[in-house]
C-alpha cells in the first residue's frame, strides 16, 4: 500500500485503528491507504461511534459526489463546484470529532483535496489583520443553521493562545455578525495562503480532527466520489 502515497502529506500507510488514534492525538491530520470502503467503516467503528447523516447509508457512509436534483446552495458538496474550507455540522452542539474521507473515484480533472490547520489561519490573521481575528473570535460571530439545528459561536475559539475549536461554513444558512462579515475577505485570504493541497487517488484518503482542521476541495470535472464517515467525540 505504500506505493499509493505519492506526494500525500503525513502519510500513515495502511489505515489502522492504532495509526488513526496516534495521528488524531498528535497533529489531528493524516493521509492513508485503504483497500476498500468496508475497511474504512470497520476502522471507524473500532475508533469510536459513527455518526449518521441524512445522506448516509445505514453504516454512516455518505457518498460525496455530483447528485443532480439537489439544491446547489444548500448541497454544494454534492456538485462539481469548488468547496471552500469548512468544518462539518457546525450547527449542532457536538459536531463530529473525526472525519474520514476515502477516495473511490478521483474524477477526470481537478478535485484536489484542500485541508487547513485552524491554528495556521489564526496565526496568519494575527500577523496581518488582528481586527479581523478579534471579530471572528467573538462569541456571537456567527449563527449556523441546518434544518432544525442552530448554534451561535465564534469561528475560532482560542484559549491561552491555543485554538481549541473552529466552526466554519459558507452557505446561505450561515449568518455572520456585521464585524465578522467584514472580516471574511481577510479570512478567505488566510485560508488560501496556509492551505495544504494534494491529489487523492482511488484507495487513498485522509483523516482529520473536525474541531481543529478545515477541509474542502477544488472544482472538478468527470466522475468523482468520496466516501465520508463522521465519528463522534
Amino acid at each position: 500500500m505504500k506505493a499509493l502515497s505519492g506526494d500525500l502529506p503525513e502519510f500513515m500507510g495502511t489505515l489502522t485503528v492504532g495509526g488513526l488514534r496516534e495521528a488524531m492525538r498528535a497533529d489531528g491530520f493524516a493521509t492513508f491507504a485503504c483497500p476498500d470502503e468496508g475497511a474504512v467503516v470497520d476502522i471507524a467503528q473500532q475508533y469510536g461511534t459513527v455518526m449518521m447523516h441524512r445522506d448516509s447509508d445505514d453504516r454512516g457512509v455518505t457518498p460525496i459526489r455530483e447528485t443532480p436534483g439537489r439544491d446547489p446552495a444548500r448541497d454544494i458538496g454534492l456538485t462539481t463546484a469548488e468547496l471552500l474550507p469548512h468544518t462539518d455540522r457546525p450547527a449542532i452542539a457536538e459536531p463530529p470529532r473525526v472525519l474520514l474521507l476515502w477516495c473511490q473515484d478521483a474524477g477526470a480533472e481537478g478535485g484536489e483535496a484542500v485541508v487547513v490547520r485552524a491554528s495556521d489561519v489564526v496565526r496568519h490573521l494575527g500577523e496581518r489583520d488582528a481586527g479581523a481575528l478579534r471579530a471572528l473570535c467573538d462569541p456571537e460571530a456567527v449563527i449556523f443553521r441546518t434544518g432544525g439545528d442552530q448554534f451561535v459561536s465564534p469561528v475560532f475559539k482560542v484559549e491561552d493562545g491555543i485554538v481549541t475549536e473552529v466552526r466554519l461554513r459558507f452557505d446561505p444558512f450561515v449568518h455572520f455578525s456585521c464585524a465578522a462579515a467584514r472580516a471574511l475577505p481577510s479570512l478567505e485570504s488566510a485560508l488560501s495562503d496556509v492551505a495544504l493541497t494534494f491529489t487523492l487517488r482511488p484507495g487513498t484518503g485522509y483523516a482529520l480532527r473536525n474541531d481543529i482542521w478545515l477541509h474542502g476541495r477544488a472544482a472538478y470535472a468527470g466522475p468523482r466520489e468520496m466516501s465520508r464517515v463522521m465519528i463522534a467525540s
